[in-house]
């Protein structure tokens, strides 16, 4: 039998943690993580929830495209974020940039 791998969470240290294990499409994960459990079990149902959903709404048949999607939907809504929160930051820059001149005019 193969021996089972535990999988790092993402942005958690190599040796602290607990093991959370998870099941996504009937695949079983253990995860080394600092998150709360039931958080983990959240996102893992989420997850699980959008690949159901992507194999219906579009009839792929296969988990790993549907996955696959999944994953590029989930990259353009952080990106999309980002460029929001940028947006966001050069707005109170300029902003900050005015008070300032108008503080140094004064």
């Amino acid at each position: 039998m193969a021996e089972e791998k535990l999988v790092k969470a993402p942005n958690t240290p190599n040796d602290k943690g607990e093991i959370v294990v998870v099941s996504v499409l009937g695949n079983e994960i253990r995860l080394r993580t600092q998150a709360d459990s039931d958080y983990i079990h959240k996102l893992t149902e989420d997850i699980e929830n959008r690949i159901k959903r992507c194999m219906s709404d579009s009839g792929i048949m296969s988990s790993l495209k549907a996955v696959i999607l999944v994953c590029l939907d989930l990259a353009d809504e952080l990106e999309k974020e980002k460029k929001q929160h940028s947006k966001k930051d050069k707005s109170w820059e300029e902003r900050i940039d005015k008070l300032i001149n108008k503080i140094s005019a004064v």
